[in-house]
């Protein structure tokens, strides 16, 4: 888990400094991440998302990666 809160940490930097393909790589490399806890990562994954939202909402790398996180949701 730890690694994956790491990456979503990356991420999060990456967008705030504009980098929306390295965002959403990180992004998508937290999620890919075998080991865990959903609900600590949906947790985690909350800074991104508003990141992603208040400045790439339109993009198509940022609803892909959004679309992930909603499932993810939903299988809690």
């Amino acid at each position: 888990m730890r690694i994956a809160e790491a990456r979503t940490t990356l991420a999060v930097v990456s967008a705030r400094e504009g980098d929306l393909d390295a965002a959403i790589d990180a992004g998508n490399a937290a999620l890919d991440n075998s080991r865990q806890s959903v609900p600590s990562l949906l947790m985690v994954t909350d800074d991104l998302v508003t990141e992603l939202r208040s400045r790439y909402e339109a993009e198509a790398g940022t609803v892909d990666y959004l679309d992930r996180i909603r499932s993810l949701g939903k299988e809690t």
